[in-house]
């Protein structure tokens, strides 16, 4: 597997646990829904850096083999 797809799909594993995170209340996984608990936004940031490394991923350069 070569990099560019193996960076879309740690994106999209980034994207979807944010989504799950910030969407757990509607989803019925959490408590209140009027209020994001720290949790959440703790997921919420986890999946952003998720996506963060797959964009990194996604622009390093295949390494050589000698």
């Amino acid at each position: 597997m070569n990099n560019k797809t193996l960076g879309i799909i740690v994106i999209i594993v980034g994207v979807l646990l944010a989504a799950v995170s910030l969407l757990a209340d509607v989803l019925g996984l959490g408590g209140d829904p009027n209020a994001v608990g720290w949790k959440q936004l703790l997921g919420a940031g986890v999946g952003l850096l998720v996506v963060v490394i797959g964009i990194w991923y996604m622009g390093r350069k295949a390494e050589k083999k000698e």
